[in-house]
């Protein structure tokens, strides 16, 4: 039976069929035949061709990049993955919880002095990892521990205000963060915000000093969203509404060039430098430690590069033979690195190996000393192995470093908030001991004290009452987060690793951060030094 048959002859009453009504017939026949090629590409396009990503995620260069909902338990960060990675799926599960624990606070509370309002903050990391990449596994959980602690911890205090946690995947090697970028500034909202809007207040993450966390800071900036680091340290970059958490790198050399001045050393140098140019980290790194150091220890003639093992293969990367040989011809005792953290251990083996580094005279008297910038200890020097290549080399390294859990957890020079991130860490993450040594879950828990400071500043104030803040509301707070001329902290950061402010004129760096100089190994009785501090400006005096 054809079209015409079932659409056009019922309407004949038997008759023949004349040319028009026939040539109705085949237009329905081809209409039908449209509808049902498109319904069935509908049906079908998406199966064949459709993001395996959800969730409200894009797909793109194998990456399910984006934010994530707040309160999506099994995000996929990779297409046709069951979840997040099995390294971080627990802490996600936990903020998941978290953040339906806080939307019932206001939907729906346990009578009316439970309910709560809320805002929330976007965590933009790449939550696809590996060795070249931007973040390996461990480094990723711990930043994502330090900052659900930072969560937990407010919202289970006495703030007027909870705190949910988005995730937003910007791509293993960082480029893929505009999705991320343009979804927080949807939810930034506009206007005067009410207690039922619960707005997006702020973003922290954009870990690494490379171009792409630059793009990403610009953008922010562009839509009036406050941003936070907790481990980026070059000052090379920058934007109006980005802050950082940790010291910049131009501090943390001062820090190692004030430890120099009381331990010289033999007075020779020599720098092993990263020769990937689009990393900001090393390239800037390596420049303010020729300024402070390359004439006193002779740099300029005493150094040797390396291929980096972070971003694309362009060689044998961490080949660091030719330069542990070249140092012990040399005979400094004095080892500047510019270069990531996952390259150190490389260097300290191929120093253990070397034939020139083991037939030294006065190795016992005088140990290689490693100095370089970082924001931690790197857990990859504290394992068995390294240690037993540290001690068979003679090695000391000396990291300027905005954390020092190995003598903080012993209650030396702990700042005064520091027992109470690593017990909330410990209780509500899991995470405790070593793991904090690298200090990123301390420095992403204190970027998130940063902005939760910045809210609380907000809806502490009685003129509030019944509103939320504004994405300009908490860049204004942080911009004013101040310390007294008298080294009165009332204004500023109460973070984990320590007491800190912000300034106007240094490009968001904090002041009055502390930088100690971690050794390691370190003997028996060993007690660290008084930590060098970042300037509080002129005519300002830092917290004691």
């Amino acid at each position: 039976m054809s079209f015409t048959d079932l659409f056009v002859r019922p309407f004949v009453r038997g008759r023949p069929l004349r040319r028009g009504e026939r040539i109705l017939g085949r237009w329905i026949a081809a209409f039908v035949a449209l509808v049902l090629v498109g319904a069935t590409a509908w049906i079908v396009v998406p199966i064949v061709t459709g993001s395996d990503c959800g969730d409200g995620l894009k797909e793109k260069d194998g990456e399910c990049v984006g934010l994530v909902d707040a309160t999506v338990r099994a995000p996929v960060f990779k297409p046709g993955e069951d979840g997040p990675g099995k390294e971080i799926s627990g802490l996600v599960e936990r903020i998941a919880r978290e953040n339906d624990r806080v939307r019932l606070l206001w939907e729906d509370p346990k009578g009316a002095a439970n309910k709560k309002p809320y805002v929330k903050v976007a965590l933009l990391l790449p939550f696809n990892t590996s060795k070249s990449g931007a973040m390996t596994a461990p480094l990723l959980k711990r930043s994502l521990a330090g900052a659900y602690a930072a969560q937990r911890n407010a919202n289970t205090s006495s703030n007027s205000v909870n705190f949910q946690m988005l995730l937003g995947n910007i791509g293993t090697n960082l480029d893929l963060w505009e999705p991320a970028v343009a979804a927080a500034a949807e939810l930034t909202g506009s206007g005067k915000q009410k207690e039922g809007d619960s707005p997006l207040v702020g973003v922290m993450g954009l870990p690494n000093s490379e171009q792409d966390s630059q793009d990403a800071a610009s953008a922010l900036a562009a839509k009036n969203i406050p941003a936070v680091s907790g481990v980026l340290s070059s000052p090379n970059i920058k934007a109006r509404t980005f802050y950082k958490a940790a010291p910049n790198n131009r501090n943390s050399v001062l820090a190692l060039a004030r430890y120099l001045k009381d331990h010289p050393g033999n007075g020779k140098g020599f720098l092993v430098w990263d020769s990937r140019a689009d990393d900001d980290y090393v390239t800037n790194t390596k420049a303010e430690l020729l300024k402070n150091f390359g004439t006193k220890y002779q740099l300029a003639v005493r150094d040797r590069s390396y291929i980096g093992t972070m971003g694309p293969y362009e060689g044998a990367p961490a080949a660091m033979a030719p330069a542990a040989s070249r140092l012990c011809q040399s005979g400094a005792d004095t080892v500047f690195v510019a270069g990531r953290d996952w390259d150190l251990p490389e260097l300290v083996k191929a120093i253990a190996k070397d034939a020139d580094c083991q037939a030294r005279k006065d190795k016992d008297k005088h140990p290689i000393r490693v100095l370089r910038v970082s924001t931690g200890l790197t857990s990859r020097l504290t394992s068995e192995d390294m240690r037993e290549s540290m001690a068979q080399a003679k090695i000391v390294t000396l990291n300027a470093a905005p954390t020092d859990n190995l003598s903080w957890s012993r209650d030396l020079g702990a700042p005064g908030q520091y027992r109470t991130f690593a017990d909330t860490l410990a209780k509500d993450a899991g995470v405790k001991g070593t793991d904090l040594n690298d200090g990123y879950a301390i420095m992403h828990y204190d970027a998130f004290q940063i902005l939760i400071k910045g809210v609380t500043q907000f809806t502490n104030d009685e003129d509030n009452k019944g509103q939320l803040p504004t994405k300009f509301d908490v860049n204004s707070n942080i911009s004013n987060m101040k310390v007294g001329t008298d080294g009165e902290c009332g204004d500023c950061v109460r973070g984990a690793s320590g007491d800190f402010g912000y300034t106007s004129g240094n490009d968001n760096w904090p002041v009055c951060k502390i930088v100690p100089v971690i050794e390691y190994p370190r003997s028996k009785g060993y007690r660290p030094p008084k930590p060098f501090r970042t300037s509080p400006g002129k005519g300002g005096t830092c917290p004691s």
